[in-house]
């Protein structure tokens, strides 16, 4: 596995598609907010508010996504333990 700054710990092969999966997030996220054209519009004309709604927005999917993630991890342990 590659450690890296950014995202902590990735698998060597998955590396090269993090920066554009996160990309394609984004723009998701911003258009759910109403901001279709997010990825060719210039980010400086954008209130703060706005591009902090977008970042925002990934913020909670991801954590959300991490939770059940540990939950089914957590989960698989304790049935894999008898507990």
């Amino acid at each position: 596995m590659k450690i890296t700054a950014s995202t902590g710990l990735i698998p060597k092969e998955l590396a090269p598609y993090v920066g554009p999966a996160i990309e394609e997030f984004k723009n998701e996220m911003a258009a759910e907010l109403g901001m279709p054209d997010y990825d060719r519009i210039d980010k400086g004309d954008l209130p703060s508010r706005q591009n902090g709604k977008v970042g925002g927005g990934m913020t909670k999917k991801m954590v959300s996504f991490a939770e059940a993630v540990l939950a089914w991890n957590y989960k698989n342990r304790q049935l894999l333990s008898g507990s």
